[in-house]
């Protein structure tokens, strides 16, 4: 599974991972392969940090390769790490430096020269702070777009990026994945995270991962309609007595119904396609006024396989 080859190469050979007497990881493989975003799901402790740390060099597997645009991580770590930015456990931009200041040592690190143009590219596309702006008195998001800003100016082709949102409010949370959805359409991103909805609105696919195994892999819109959910809440314009779906539940259209409120209802059915549009058809007569899965396809996914 991957996206169009551009050059662009992430590949778990067989990982595994002991922390003491922990296995962090057992077995893990894997490959991503050009532009786009590739999400990692799973529960805190899954294994997730672990495998970006060891794509990062900064653990060393205890079997296994992590291996860059072909390159073993462990064995060349310089080489590999060339064509990749990362952002594990929440890093921050140096306190006492300024905003244009953390950009330009970023730059230097990777021995490369960014033009005032490109700063300025860089600078407008993240909606970063004044230039001249003391890291330490900026906001948490805006520290993480700072990063992030210095991690572009490196210019790598492939990102990898640990519950990147983590600790955000909800809007800088909405601005950082925006960013990432324009991101993706030049670089790899490899983005870990438990969100859901995060997941669901910018990755392309996903893997699944629980204590230290992968258990379902798959683009999230084949995950979504594999997972479809098995139930239908509705809100009526206004009050309907209960009696009127007791021949929906007769006729075996759902097999149970719950009052959520004055004109809200949960209806659960068999999650077919055909039994979803009769309850549909059968429902909006009596006068609909919202209607939506109950659980997002990954969302059901997600607790069916973490059971």
């Amino acid at each position: 599974m991957g996206f169009l080859a551009t050059g662009m190469e992430l590949v778990a050979d067989g990982l595994v991972k002991r922390l003491g007497s922990t296995m962090a990881l057992d077995g893990v493989s894997f490959k991503l392969e050009g532009r786009g975003c590739f999400g990692y799901l799973g529960p805190n402790g899954a294994g997730k940090t672990t495998t970006m740390k060891l794509f990062t060099n900064l653990l060393r597997p205890t079997r296994g390769r992590a291996t860059i645009n072909g390159v073993d991580v462990t064995k060349e770590p310089s080489v590999a790490l060339k064509a990749v930015g990362s952002l594990v456990e929440e890093p921050e931009p140096y306190q006492f430096m300024r905003v244009r200041e953390f950009m330009e040592f970023a730059s230097r690190i990777r021995e490369r020269r960014v033009d005032e143009a490109e700063m300025k590219r860089i600078s407008e596309r993240l909606d970063l702070p004044a230039p001249d702006a003391i890291c330490s008195k900026l906001s948490k998001g805006l520290k993480r777009r700072v990063f992030l800003a210095a991690l572009l100016v490196q210019g790598t082709d492939i990102l990898v990026l640990d519950e990147p949102t983590a600790g955000l409010d909800p809007a800088e949370s909405v601005v950082f994945r925006n960013i990432v959805l324009e991101l993706k359409k030049e670089k790899l991103i490899f983005l870990s995270s438990h969100l859901l909805f995060e997941v669901t609105q910018v990755c392309d696919s996903v893997i699944f991962l629980k204590r230290g195994k992968i258990i379902e892999t798959g683009a999230v819109e084949d995950l979504t309609r594999k997972y479809t959910s098995k139930a239908l809440r509705v809100e009526f314009s206004g009050r309907v007595p209960t009696a009127a779906f007791d021949t929906l539940k007769a006729e075996g259209v759902v097999s149970s119904f719950e009052v959520e409120g004055e004109r809200l209802y949960l209806f659960r059915f068999d999650g077919k396609e055909e039994t979803r549009k009769s309850l549909v058809d059968r429902l909006y007569p009596l006068g609909v006024r919202n209607i939506y899965d109950a659980q997002l396809g990954l969302e059901q996914a997600y607790m069916e396989l973490m059971k």
